[in-house]
């Protein structure tokens, strides 16, 4: 490998690595603002997603 694939690399872990610290941070912001729901429960409540997934036991 030579330096700039090494460098790309480095770079996409780097970029990789900060957007789930931020994915991380949003989360749980996010859960405090709103009394503990998350975000993607939220996202199928509202768009009905919930409703029509049958629930099997």
């Amino acid at each position: 490998m030579d330096a700039e694939t090494i460098a790309g690399l480095i770079g996409l872990a780097v970029g990789l690595l900060v957007l789930l610290g931020l994915s991380i941070f949003e989360s749980r912001a996010y859960r405090k603002e709103h009394d503990g729901e998350g975000m993607m429960h939220h996202w199928l409540a509202e768009h009905h997603v919930l409703g029509r997934v049958r629930r099997r036991h």
